[in-house]
């Protein structure tokens, strides 16, 4: 399979520290590409995605790659925006949303209220050399076999380090990408339960009245859990309907989102860039 490409968003690699270091690469042999062991590892991960639509990866990270991310991670909450919005499950403008016919689940708003800091003030981290290091992509394009994978080109949303704090919360929602893949770093004392009824639609079937039962709470989700740090996890998010329950207790939610296009040139609609990390980020 070939190599996964570049894309212009690289970052220079935070000096001492190699990416390798934070992955158990006994569990996940990462740089063993064309060893038995790691092909037989992607077969089996690409054959629970396609089944289950989540594939959480325990252990991913090594004790010592959580404390490290950790660390990278609290040295750049300051730069974090916070973000108080009501949104749709999905994600269309809010100015748009009367054209569309009456009982449409994308009528009904939700609550979110998360701090991000997005890619343009991760450059030198090493969260976003962890992002951009050629074997992780590999192995994401490996599990799901896809010939190669690129970095997001939009400049905010490539890499998102993502805060939920005490009354923090993810609003039911559709990703825009068919795979989303997330690194838990940290779980909240309290709450911050990880929602999801996957496989919910597909191209096939919107399935507007399950999502509009579960978005009013008139269903139970078929799936909830609070995955442990050091988690790797690989969503379906375009056909799975998920949230993040609301947080209590001292302890943030702590979550990498890290973006993997099949095609170069992805970009976050302006509106969307700008609700989620502030007017004062990049435009296009």
């Amino acid at each position: 399979m070939p190599a996964a490409s570049h894309s212009r968003n690289e970052t220079t690699l935070p000096e001492g520290i190699d990416p390798a270091s934070l992955v158990d690469l006994e569990r996940y042999p990462l740089l063993e590409r064309e060893s038995p062991a790691y092909q037989a590892l992607v077969d089996d991960l690409h054959d629970r995605l396609l089944a289950e639509k989540i594939l959480p990866m325990e252990d991913f990270l090594t004790p010592e790659g959580i404390r490290l991310l950790l660390a990278d991670a609290e040295t750049m909450e300051p730069s974090a925006y916070h973000c108080a919005k009501t949104g749709n499950p999905y994600g269309i403008d809010p100015a748009k949303i009367d054209a569309l016919p009456n009982g449409h689940p994308g009528k009904i708003m939700s609550p979110t209220v998360r701090d991000g800091v997005a890619y343009h003030d991760m450059q030198g981290s090493l969260c976003a050399a962890l992002y951009a290091w050629p074997p992780l992509r590999r192995f994401v394009a490996d599990v799901l076999k896809v010939p190669e994978l690129y970095l997001q080109d939009d400049p905010s949303n490539a890499l998102v380090l993502q805060f939920y704090k005490p009354g923090g919360k993810l609003a039911w929602h559709f990703d825009r990408s068919k795979y989303s893949t997330i690194l838990q770093l940290q779980a909240a004392d309290e709450g911050g339960y990880f929602e999801a009824a996957p496989g919910i639609r597909d191209a096939e079937n919107e399935n507007y009245d399950a999502v509009r039962a579960l978005v009013l709470g008139e269903t139970e989700p078929p799936l909830r859990r609070k995955s442990k740090p050091g988690t790797f996890v690989i969503i379906n998010g375009n056909h799975t309907l998920h949230r993040v329950t609301d947080i209590g207790g001292d302890r943030a939610r702590m979550s990498l989102i890290l973006a993997y296009e099949e095609e170069p040139g992805v970009l976050l609609p302006v509106y969307l860039r700008r609700i989620f990390f502030g007017p004062d980020c990049p435009g296009d």
